[in-house]
Protein backbone atom coordinates (compact mmCIF):
# COMPACT_ATOMS: atom_id res chain seq x y z
CA UNK A 1 0.00 0.00 0.00
CA UNK A 2 3.09 2.25 0.35
CA UNK A 3 2.84 2.36 -3.36
CA UNK A 4 -0.42 3.89 -3.88
CA UNK A 5 0.00 6.69 -0.58
CA UNK A 6 3.45 7.44 -3.39
CA UNK A 7 1.33 7.88 -6.12
CA UNK A 8 -1.38 9.56 -4.63
CA UNK A 9 0.91 11.85 -2.98
CA UNK A 10 2.49 12.64 -6.66
CA UNK A 11 -0.86 13.66 -8.42
CA UNK A 12 -2.00 15.47 -5.38
CA UNK A 13 1.78 17.74 -5.89
CA UNK A 14 0.29 17.84 -9.47
CA UNK A 15 -2.86 19.57 -9.27
CA UNK A 16 -1.41 21.79 -5.95
CA UNK A 17 1.38 23.49 -8.70
CA UNK A 18 -1.50 23.34 -11.51
CA UNK A 19 -4.00 25.01 -9.59
CA UNK A 20 -3.68 28.46 -10.68
CA UNK A 21 -3.47 27.06 -14.46
CA UNK A 22 -7.00 26.05 -13.59
CA UNK A 23 -9.84 27.67 -15.85
CA UNK A 24 -7.89 28.87 -18.82
CA UNK A 25 -10.50 30.38 -21.59
CA UNK A 26 -8.67 31.43 -24.24
CA UNK A 27 -7.46 29.03 -27.36
CA UNK A 28 -4.14 29.72 -27.98
CA UNK A 29 -3.61 30.25 -23.94
CA UNK A 30 -4.94 26.26 -24.26
CA UNK A 31 -3.06 25.44 -27.18
CA UNK A 32 0.27 27.15 -26.88
CA UNK A 33 0.41 28.48 -23.35
CA UNK A 34 1.38 31.94 -25.37
CA UNK A 35 4.69 31.06 -25.54
CA UNK A 36 5.76 31.51 -21.84
CA UNK A 37 8.15 28.96 -21.31
CA UNK A 38 12.00 28.81 -21.35
CA UNK A 39 14.84 26.19 -21.93
CA UNK A 40 14.50 24.28 -18.68
CA UNK A 41 10.91 23.86 -18.75
CA UNK A 42 11.03 22.65 -22.77
CA UNK A 43 13.81 20.43 -21.91
CA UNK A 44 12.30 18.95 -19.02
CA UNK A 45 8.91 18.85 -21.21
CA UNK A 46 10.06 16.65 -24.08
CA UNK A 47 12.29 14.54 -21.59
CA UNK A 48 9.00 13.46 -19.63
CA UNK A 49 7.00 13.20 -22.67
CA UNK A 50 9.73 11.10 -24.87
CA UNK A 51 10.21 8.75 -21.85
CA UNK A 52 7.05 6.25 -21.88
CA UNK A 53 5.59 4.75 -18.74
CA UNK A 54 5.53 1.57 -21.17
CA UNK A 55 9.54 1.73 -20.95
CA UNK A 56 9.50 0.40 -18.04
CA UNK A 57 7.04 -2.15 -18.72
CA UNK A 58 6.57 -3.24 -22.16
CA UNK A 59 10.16 -1.84 -23.79
CA UNK A 60 11.91 -3.47 -20.76
CA UNK A 61 11.88 -6.82 -23.21
CA UNK A 62 14.49 -5.08 -26.00
CA UNK A 63 16.70 -3.82 -22.48
CA UNK A 64 16.35 -6.97 -20.19
CA UNK A 65 16.05 -9.71 -22.81
CA UNK A 66 17.94 -8.40 -25.67
CA UNK A 67 20.70 -6.68 -24.38
CA UNK A 68 22.95 -4.10 -26.41
CA UNK A 69 20.12 -3.60 -29.31
CA UNK A 70 17.94 -1.31 -26.73
CA UNK A 71 20.85 1.13 -26.86
CA UNK A 72 19.09 1.90 -30.08
CA UNK A 73 17.21 4.29 -27.86
CA UNK A 74 19.90 6.46 -27.21
CA UNK A 75 20.93 6.70 -31.15
CA UNK A 76 17.45 7.52 -32.59
CA UNK A 77 17.30 10.34 -29.73
CA UNK A 78 20.14 12.06 -31.17
CA UNK A 79 18.52 12.24 -34.70
CA UNK A 80 15.18 13.05 -33.39
CA UNK A 81 16.78 16.00 -31.38
CA UNK A 82 18.79 17.40 -34.65
CA UNK A 83 15.09 17.41 -35.59
CA UNK A 84 14.14 19.51 -33.25
CA UNK A 85 17.03 22.08 -33.74
CA UNK A 86 16.42 21.89 -37.38
CA UNK A 87 12.62 23.02 -37.32
CA UNK A 88 13.19 25.70 -34.31
CA UNK A 89 13.77 28.93 -36.28
CA UNK A 90 11.05 28.62 -38.69
CA UNK A 91 8.11 27.04 -36.79
CA UNK A 92 8.89 29.78 -33.86
CA UNK A 93 9.03 33.11 -36.24
CA UNK A 94 5.94 32.08 -38.24
CA UNK A 95 4.23 30.23 -35.54
CA UNK A 96 4.57 33.81 -33.52
CA UNK A 97 3.66 35.88 -36.22
CA UNK A 98 1.00 33.88 -37.90
CA UNK A 99 -0.76 32.63 -34.30
CA UNK A 100 0.25 28.90 -34.80
CA UNK A 101 -0.58 26.43 -32.25
CA UNK A 102 0.18 23.15 -34.40
CA UNK A 103 2.10 21.36 -36.08
CA UNK A 104 -0.78 20.58 -39.00
CA UNK A 105 -1.42 24.08 -39.03
CA UNK A 106 2.16 25.15 -39.73
CA UNK A 107 2.39 23.41 -42.65
CA UNK A 108 -0.93 24.64 -43.75
CA UNK A 109 0.81 27.65 -43.52
CA UNK A 110 3.74 26.84 -45.74
CA UNK A 111 2.01 24.94 -48.31
CA UNK A 112 -1.25 27.15 -48.39
CA UNK A 113 -2.96 24.27 -48.22
CA UNK A 114 -6.13 23.29 -45.59
CA UNK A 115 -5.96 19.86 -47.12
CA UNK A 116 -2.29 19.24 -46.28
CA UNK A 117 -3.55 20.60 -42.79
CA UNK A 118 -6.31 18.13 -42.46
CA UNK A 119 -4.26 15.32 -43.56
CA UNK A 120 -1.16 15.93 -41.10
CA UNK A 121 -3.69 16.36 -38.11
CA UNK A 122 -5.69 13.12 -39.12
CA UNK A 123 -2.84 11.25 -39.44
CA UNK A 124 -0.83 12.84 -35.97
CA UNK A 125 -3.92 11.12 -34.49
CA UNK A 126 -4.55 8.31 -36.09
CA UNK A 127 -0.88 7.32 -35.33
CA UNK A 128 -0.60 8.61 -31.93
CA UNK A 129 -3.58 6.38 -30.43
CA UNK A 130 -2.23 3.40 -29.86
CA UNK A 131 0.48 5.19 -27.93
CA UNK A 132 -2.28 6.98 -25.87
CA UNK A 133 -4.16 3.36 -25.27
CA UNK A 134 -0.54 1.61 -24.12
CA UNK A 135 0.02 4.43 -21.61
CA UNK A 136 -3.06 4.29 -19.29
CA UNK A 137 -2.43 0.18 -19.83
CA UNK A 138 0.47 0.36 -18.19
CA UNK A 139 -1.13 3.38 -15.72
CA UNK A 140 -3.65 0.30 -14.69
CA UNK A 141 -0.87 -2.45 -14.33
CA UNK A 142 1.10 -0.54 -12.16
CA UNK A 143 -1.39 0.38 -10.15
CA UNK A 144 -2.49 -3.54 -9.95
CA UNK A 145 1.10 -4.48 -9.23
CA UNK A 146 1.65 -1.79 -6.54
CA UNK A 147 -1.33 -2.63 -4.37
CA UNK A 148 -1.05 -6.61 -5.22
CA UNK A 149 -4.12 -6.84 -6.89
CA UNK A 150 -6.29 -4.59 -5.18
CA UNK A 151 -6.89 -2.17 -7.55
CA UNK A 152 -8.16 -4.29 -10.99
CA UNK A 153 -6.06 -2.86 -14.13
CA UNK A 154 -9.37 -1.13 -15.78
CA UNK A 155 -9.63 0.63 -12.23
CA UNK A 156 -6.06 1.65 -12.35
CA UNK A 157 -6.81 2.88 -16.03
CA UNK A 158 -10.12 4.74 -15.22
CA UNK A 159 -8.32 6.60 -12.36
CA UNK A 160 -4.89 7.84 -14.55
CA UNK A 161 -7.59 8.83 -17.04
CA UNK A 162 -9.44 11.12 -14.65
CA UNK A 163 -6.52 12.64 -13.14
CA UNK A 164 -4.93 13.69 -16.79
CA UNK A 165 -8.09 15.03 -18.58
CA UNK A 166 -9.04 17.22 -15.18
CA UNK A 167 -5.52 18.54 -14.95
CA UNK A 168 -5.13 18.86 -19.36
CA UNK A 169 -9.13 20.42 -19.91
CA UNK A 170 -9.21 22.55 -17.58
CA UNK A 171 -5.27 24.02 -17.87
CA UNK A 172 -4.27 23.30 -21.22
CA UNK A 173 -0.71 23.48 -22.27
CA UNK A 174 0.25 25.19 -19.24
CA UNK A 175 -0.71 22.63 -17.33
CA UNK A 176 0.58 19.93 -19.01
CA UNK A 177 4.57 21.56 -19.28
CA UNK A 178 4.08 23.04 -15.79
CA UNK A 179 3.08 19.33 -14.60
CA UNK A 180 6.19 17.94 -16.73
CA UNK A 181 8.15 20.29 -15.41
CA UNK A 182 7.73 18.27 -11.93
CA UNK A 183 7.60 15.03 -13.62
CA UNK A 184 10.35 15.60 -15.46
CA UNK A 185 12.19 16.59 -12.81
CA UNK A 186 11.10 13.80 -10.68
CA UNK A 187 12.09 11.11 -12.99
CA UNK A 188 15.73 12.46 -13.92
CA UNK A 189 16.59 12.72 -9.94
CA UNK A 190 14.45 10.17 -8.02
CA UNK A 191 14.24 7.58 -11.39
CA UNK A 192 18.15 8.08 -12.17
CA UNK A 193 18.76 7.46 -8.21
CA UNK A 194 16.34 4.78 -7.48
CA UNK A 195 17.82 2.75 -10.51
CA UNK A 196 21.37 2.77 -9.25
CA UNK A 197 20.47 2.21 -6.07
CA UNK A 198 18.85 -0.78 -7.63
CA UNK A 199 22.24 -1.81 -9.56
CA UNK A 200 24.09 -1.07 -6.61
CA UNK A 201 22.06 -4.01 -4.26
CA UNK A 202 21.54 -6.64 -7.16
CA UNK A 203 25.33 -6.67 -8.31
CA UNK A 204 27.85 -4.51 -6.11
CA UNK A 205 27.65 -1.08 -8.04
CA UNK A 206 28.36 -0.53 -12.26
CA UNK A 207 31.71 -1.56 -12.20
CA UNK A 208 31.20 -5.17 -10.51
CA UNK A 209 28.00 -6.00 -12.47
CA UNK A 210 29.83 -5.07 -15.41
CA UNK A 211 32.08 -7.71 -14.17
CA UNK A 212 30.07 -9.92 -13.78
CA UNK A 213 28.26 -9.41 -16.80
CA UNK A 214 31.34 -10.02 -19.14
CA UNK A 215 32.04 -13.24 -17.28
CA UNK A 216 28.46 -14.93 -17.25
CA UNK A 217 26.47 -13.07 -20.68
CA UNK A 218 29.21 -11.09 -22.77
CA UNK A 219 26.52 -11.53 -25.79
CA UNK A 220 24.74 -8.73 -23.96
CA UNK A 221 27.56 -6.44 -24.49
CA UNK A 222 28.24 -7.19 -28.26
CA UNK A 223 25.77 -6.49 -31.09
CA UNK A 224 22.88 -7.33 -31.64
CA UNK A 225 22.67 -9.24 -28.25
CA UNK A 226 21.18 -12.66 -27.49
CA UNK A 227 18.50 -13.62 -29.02
CA UNK A 228 18.17 -11.30 -31.95
CA UNK A 229 17.63 -12.81 -35.28
CA UNK A 230 16.67 -9.81 -37.41
CA UNK A 231 19.12 -8.34 -40.05
CA UNK A 232 21.49 -5.85 -39.15
CA UNK A 233 19.54 -3.60 -41.71
CA UNK A 234 16.73 -3.56 -39.21
CA UNK A 235 18.65 -1.27 -36.56
CA UNK A 236 19.40 0.82 -39.08
CA UNK A 237 16.32 1.08 -40.19
CA UNK A 238 14.50 1.21 -36.74
CA UNK A 239 16.67 4.04 -35.81
CA UNK A 240 16.22 5.88 -38.89
CA UNK A 241 12.49 5.56 -38.34
CA UNK A 242 12.39 6.16 -34.95
CA UNK A 243 14.81 9.32 -35.19
CA UNK A 244 13.05 11.03 -37.78
CA UNK A 245 9.39 10.34 -36.77
CA UNK A 246 10.19 11.02 -33.44
CA UNK A 247 9.62 14.75 -33.61
CA UNK A 248 6.85 14.65 -35.79
CA UNK A 249 4.41 13.01 -32.95
CA UNK A 250 2.08 16.42 -32.64
CA UNK A 251 2.26 15.74 -28.79
CA UNK A 252 6.23 16.76 -29.04
CA UNK A 253 6.38 19.08 -31.59
CA UNK A 254 3.54 21.38 -30.71
CA UNK A 255 5.72 22.12 -27.53
CA UNK A 256 8.11 24.68 -29.66
CA UNK A 257 4.93 26.42 -29.98
CA UNK A 258 5.01 27.16 -26.13
CA UNK A 259 8.68 28.37 -26.31
CA UNK A 260 9.46 31.98 -25.56
CA UNK A 261 12.58 31.98 -27.73
CA UNK A 262 14.50 30.22 -30.80
CA UNK A 263 17.33 30.19 -27.89
CA UNK A 264 15.33 27.96 -25.95
CA UNK A 265 14.24 25.63 -28.41
CA UNK A 266 18.02 25.39 -29.56
CA UNK A 267 19.14 24.92 -26.31
CA UNK A 268 16.58 22.31 -25.54
CA UNK A 269 17.72 20.51 -28.50
CA UNK A 270 21.05 20.21 -26.49
CA UNK A 271 19.78 20.20 -22.69
CA UNK A 272 17.01 17.20 -23.53
CA UNK A 273 18.93 14.20 -24.81
CA UNK A 274 21.81 15.37 -22.24
CA UNK A 275 19.39 14.58 -19.60
CA UNK A 276 17.44 11.49 -21.60
CA UNK A 277 21.64 10.38 -22.31
CA UNK A 278 22.08 9.91 -18.30
CA UNK A 279 18.25 8.42 -17.51
CA UNK A 280 18.66 5.99 -20.53
CA UNK A 281 22.32 5.00 -19.86
CA UNK A 282 21.14 4.04 -16.59
CA UNK A 283 17.68 2.10 -17.08
CA UNK A 284 19.97 -0.14 -19.85
CA UNK A 285 23.17 -0.86 -17.13
CA UNK A 286 20.00 -2.02 -15.05
CA UNK A 287 18.16 -3.81 -17.47
CA UNK A 288 21.78 -5.94 -18.21
CA UNK A 289 22.50 -6.63 -14.92
CA UNK A 290 19.35 -7.65 -14.60
CA UNK A 291 19.60 -10.05 -17.40
CA UNK A 292 21.89 -12.07 -14.94
CA UNK A 293 18.83 -12.96 -12.87
CA UNK A 294 16.45 -16.06 -14.35
CA UNK A 295 13.50 -14.40 -13.33
CA UNK A 296 13.79 -11.12 -14.59
CA UNK A 297 15.27 -12.69 -17.96
CA UNK A 298 12.22 -14.83 -18.48
CA UNK A 299 9.58 -12.02 -17.37
CA UNK A 300 11.31 -9.06 -18.83
CA UNK A 301 8.24 -6.56 -18.45
CA UNK A 302 7.80 -7.35 -15.26
CA UNK A 303 11.96 -7.07 -14.34
CA UNK A 304 12.16 -3.51 -13.02
CA UNK A 305 9.26 -3.26 -10.93
CA UNK A 306 10.16 -6.87 -9.84
CA UNK A 307 13.78 -6.16 -8.99
CA UNK A 308 12.15 -2.59 -7.29
CA UNK A 309 10.19 -5.24 -5.08
CA UNK A 310 13.26 -7.46 -4.38
CA UNK A 311 15.14 -4.61 -3.30
CA UNK A 312 11.94 -2.83 -0.70
CA UNK A 313 9.25 -1.48 -0.41
CA UNK A 314 10.22 2.04 -0.61
CA UNK A 315 12.06 1.46 -3.54
CA UNK A 316 9.15 -0.70 -5.36
CA UNK A 317 6.59 2.50 -4.13
CA UNK A 318 9.35 5.04 -5.75
CA UNK A 319 10.08 2.76 -8.77
CA UNK A 320 5.99 2.85 -9.36
CA UNK A 321 5.46 6.53 -8.88
CA UNK A 322 8.32 7.31 -11.54
CA UNK A 323 6.61 4.80 -13.93
CA UNK A 324 3.39 6.75 -13.13
CA UNK A 325 5.16 10.36 -14.10
CA UNK A 326 6.72 9.21 -16.58
CA UNK A 327 3.33 7.71 -18.06
CA UNK A 328 1.44 10.87 -16.76
CA UNK A 329 3.73 12.99 -18.65
CA UNK A 330 3.32 11.62 -21.89
CA UNK A 331 -0.81 11.28 -21.22
CA UNK A 332 -0.88 14.96 -20.76
CA UNK A 333 0.98 15.58 -23.87
CA UNK A 334 -0.84 13.17 -25.97
CA UNK A 335 -4.45 14.56 -25.05
CA UNK A 336 -3.57 17.45 -24.97
CA UNK A 337 -2.16 17.70 -28.60
CA UNK A 338 -4.87 15.31 -30.25
CA UNK A 339 -7.77 17.58 -28.58
CA UNK A 340 -6.17 20.88 -29.78
CA UNK A 341 -5.49 19.03 -33.64
CA UNK A 342 -9.26 18.09 -33.69
CA UNK A 343 -10.52 21.28 -32.88
CA UNK A 344 -7.95 23.31 -34.84
CA UNK A 345 -6.73 21.17 -37.74
CA UNK A 346 -10.13 19.17 -38.04
CA UNK A 347 -13.30 20.90 -36.58
CA UNK A 348 -11.77 24.62 -37.82
CA UNK A 349 -11.20 23.37 -41.10
CA UNK A 350 -14.15 21.92 -42.35
CA UNK A 351 -16.50 24.79 -40.55
CA UNK A 352 -13.63 27.67 -40.76
CA UNK A 353 -15.74 30.26 -38.77
CA UNK A 354 -16.00 28.22 -35.46
CA UNK A 355 -15.68 30.86 -32.97
CA UNK A 356 -12.76 30.90 -30.08
CA UNK A 357 -15.52 30.05 -27.49
CA UNK A 358 -16.79 27.09 -30.03
CA UNK A 359 -13.09 25.93 -30.27
CA UNK A 360 -12.39 25.64 -26.91
CA UNK A 361 -15.43 23.83 -26.16
CA UNK A 362 -14.90 21.16 -29.12
CA UNK A 363 -11.15 20.69 -27.42
CA UNK A 364 -12.41 20.02 -23.94
CA UNK A 365 -15.35 17.89 -25.61
CA UNK A 366 -12.76 15.61 -27.19
CA UNK A 367 -10.62 15.29 -24.34
CA UNK A 368 -13.41 13.84 -22.98
CA UNK A 369 -14.79 11.84 -25.51
CA UNK A 370 -10.51 10.35 -26.25
CA UNK A 371 -10.90 9.38 -22.06
CA UNK A 372 -14.38 7.32 -22.76
CA UNK A 373 -12.82 5.87 -25.65
CA UNK A 374 -10.19 4.61 -24.22
CA UNK A 375 -11.84 3.30 -21.33
CA UNK A 376 -14.11 1.11 -23.15
CA UNK A 377 -10.59 -0.09 -25.08
CA UNK A 378 -9.03 -0.95 -21.82
CA UNK A 379 -9.44 -4.82 -22.97
CA UNK A 380 -6.88 -4.40 -25.62
CA UNK A 381 -4.29 -7.42 -25.26
CA UNK A 382 -1.30 -5.14 -24.64
CA UNK A 383 1.19 -7.26 -26.57
CA UNK A 384 -0.56 -6.77 -29.51
CA UNK A 385 -1.33 -2.90 -28.95
CA UNK A 386 2.38 -2.94 -28.45
CA UNK A 387 3.04 -4.02 -31.69
CA UNK A 388 0.29 -1.48 -33.47
CA UNK A 389 2.76 1.35 -31.35
CA UNK A 390 5.79 0.50 -32.91
CA UNK A 391 4.07 0.12 -36.36
CA UNK A 392 2.96 3.60 -36.05
CA UNK A 393 6.38 4.89 -36.70
CA UNK A 394 5.30 3.29 -40.24
CA UNK A 395 3.26 5.63 -40.99
CA UNK A 396 4.33 9.24 -38.50
CA UNK A 397 7.55 9.05 -40.63
CA UNK A 398 5.73 9.89 -44.16
CA UNK A 399 5.26 13.89 -42.48
CA UNK A 400 9.08 14.15 -42.17
CA UNK A 401 9.86 15.31 -45.30
CA UNK A 402 6.44 17.05 -45.23
CA UNK A 403 8.42 19.22 -42.29
CA UNK A 404 11.43 19.10 -43.31
CA UNK A 405 11.28 19.88 -46.99
CA UNK A 406 8.68 22.53 -46.45
CA UNK A 407 10.92 24.36 -43.76
CA UNK A 408 13.49 24.20 -46.06
CA UNK A 409 13.08 23.65 -50.03
CA UNK A 410 11.25 26.59 -51.77
CA UNK A 411 9.79 24.09 -54.30
CA UNK A 412 8.13 22.10 -52.14
CA UNK A 413 4.25 22.22 -52.48
CA UNK A 414 1.29 20.99 -51.36
CA UNK A 415 0.19 18.83 -54.11
CA UNK A 416 3.66 16.98 -53.87
CA UNK A 417 2.84 17.01 -50.11
CA UNK A 418 -0.11 15.48 -49.97
CA UNK A 419 0.56 12.76 -52.88
CA UNK A 420 3.99 11.73 -50.94
CA UNK A 421 1.90 11.44 -47.81
CA UNK A 422 -0.81 9.29 -49.03
CA UNK A 423 1.10 7.27 -51.50
CA UNK A 424 4.07 7.07 -48.94
CA UNK A 425 1.80 5.76 -45.83
CA UNK A 426 -0.33 3.36 -48.65
CA UNK A 427 3.65 2.05 -49.39
CA UNK A 428 4.39 1.52 -46.03
CA UNK A 429 1.13 0.16 -44.64
CA UNK A 430 0.88 -2.43 -47.03
CA UNK A 431 4.50 -3.88 -47.15
CA UNK A 432 3.96 -3.65 -43.56
CA UNK A 433 0.62 -5.98 -43.78
CA UNK A 434 1.74 -8.25 -46.60
CA UNK A 435 4.81 -8.59 -45.27
CA UNK A 436 6.62 -9.76 -48.87
CA UNK A 437 9.73 -11.51 -48.29
CA UNK A 438 12.47 -8.38 -49.16
CA UNK A 439 10.89 -6.89 -46.40
CA UNK A 440 12.00 -9.92 -44.04
CA UNK A 441 15.58 -10.87 -46.27
CA UNK A 442 16.68 -7.44 -46.34
CA UNK A 443 15.84 -6.27 -42.90
CA UNK A 444 14.40 -2.76 -43.97
CA UNK A 445 11.54 -2.04 -42.17
CA UNK A 446 8.52 -0.73 -44.15
CA UNK A 447 8.45 2.74 -43.41
CA UNK A 448 11.50 3.28 -45.08
CA UNK A 449 10.46 2.15 -48.37
CA UNK A 450 7.31 4.54 -47.43
CA UNK A 451 9.50 7.64 -46.74
CA UNK A 452 11.69 7.45 -49.54
CA UNK A 453 8.14 7.05 -51.48
CA UNK A 454 7.11 10.58 -49.96
CA UNK A 455 10.38 12.24 -50.92
CA UNK A 456 10.92 11.46 -54.44
CA UNK A 457 6.98 12.32 -55.13
CA UNK A 458 8.08 15.64 -53.26
CA UNK A 459 11.11 16.20 -55.22
CA UNK A 460 9.41 15.39 -57.86
CA UNK A 461 6.28 17.44 -57.63
CA UNK A 462 8.89 20.44 -56.49
CA UNK A 463 10.37 20.55 -60.07
CA UNK A 464 7.28 20.31 -61.43
CA UNK A 465 6.25 23.76 -61.05
CA UNK A 466 7.46 27.26 -60.42
CA UNK A 467 8.14 28.10 -56.61
CA UNK A 468 4.75 30.06 -55.24
CA UNK A 469 4.52 33.38 -54.55
CA UNK A 470 3.47 32.89 -50.94
CA UNK A 471 6.50 31.23 -50.11
CA UNK A 472 9.16 34.09 -50.48
CA UNK A 473 6.75 35.88 -48.69
CA UNK A 474 7.71 32.98 -45.66
CA UNK A 475 10.84 33.10 -46.43
CA UNK A 476 10.69 36.77 -46.22
CA UNK A 477 9.80 37.02 -42.76
CA UNK A 478 12.83 34.70 -42.00
CA UNK A 479 14.84 36.67 -43.38
CA UNK A 480 13.29 40.03 -41.52
CA UNK A 481 13.80 38.37 -38.39
CA UNK A 482 17.12 37.51 -38.70
CA UNK A 483 18.00 41.20 -39.25
CA UNK A 484 16.18 42.44 -36.83
CA UNK A 485 17.81 39.60 -34.58
CA UNK A 486 14.55 38.64 -32.62
CA UNK A 487 12.00 36.58 -33.67
CA UNK A 488 8.83 38.03 -32.17
CA UNK A 489 6.01 39.31 -34.42
CA UNK A 490 5.72 42.28 -36.12
CA UNK A 491 3.35 45.30 -35.43
CA UNK A 492 -0.28 44.40 -34.85
CA UNK A 493 -1.01 46.52 -38.44
CA UNK A 494 1.30 44.14 -39.51
CA UNK A 495 0.08 40.86 -38.24
CA UNK A 496 -3.80 42.12 -39.51
CA UNK A 497 -3.11 42.69 -42.77
CA UNK A 498 -0.65 39.77 -43.28
CA UNK A 499 -2.68 36.42 -42.15
CA UNK A 500 -3.60 36.56 -38.44
CA UNK A 501 -5.99 33.31 -38.92
CA UNK A 502 -3.99 30.88 -41.45
CA UNK A 503 -6.86 29.22 -43.12
CA UNK A 504 -8.90 32.19 -44.42
CA UNK A 505 -5.86 32.10 -47.36
CA UNK A 506 -6.20 28.57 -47.81
CA UNK A 507 -7.59 26.49 -50.47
Amino acid sequence: MLSIIFIVIFFVIVFAINAKNFGVQSFEEYATARGSFGMIAISLAIFSTWYVGATFTAFAGYSVGYGFIGLYVLTYATLTMLSMYLVAEKTYIWGKKYHIGTQAELMDLRYKSSMVRLVVGMAGIVFTAPWLLMEWITQGVIFNYATNGLISPVVGMIIGIVVVLAYVSLGGMKSVITANIFQGAFMFFIGTGVMLYMIFKFSGGIAAGMDSLVASHPETLTFPGPGWELPTAFWTSIIITSGLGGFMWPWVYNKLFASNSIRSIKQSALLAPIIGGIFYVIFQLLGNILYMNDTARNNPEEAYMWAAGEVGPIVLALMSTVIMATSIATVSGIIQAMSTSISRDVATVIKKDISEKMAMRIARISVLMIGAICAVLATVDVGALINIALLSYQGIIMIFPVVILGLYWKRANKEGALAGMIIGTIVSMTFTVTEPAFITNLGWSAGVYGLITTTIIMIIAGYAKPIEAHVENLWEDIENARRNKKSVPLNPAEINSSMVNVSSKNE
